[in-house]
């Protein structure tokens, strides 16, 4: 399944910095039995873990 989402993040360097905006994002093979409840975490976990340089996800939103 496909979720697209907004957030903002900081670097793990500066993890306490929220400095950058991302608008529009679409993480691929997210696992369809997620409960809608815990969507937003999971894609969270997805998106630090596929990028190394980010530190903290802060706002993420469903779109």
């Amino acid at each position: 399944m496909e979720v697209r989402v907004s957030y903002e993040h900081s670097l793990a360097s500066a993890p306490d910095e929220f400095i950058v905006l991302v608008p529009s994002q679409v993480v691929a093979n997210v696992p369809a039995n997620i409960p809608r409840a815990l969507l937003a975490e999971y894609v969270a976990k997805l998106i630090i873990e596929r990028s190394p340089s980010i530190g903290r996800i802060h706002n993420p939103r469903l779109l």
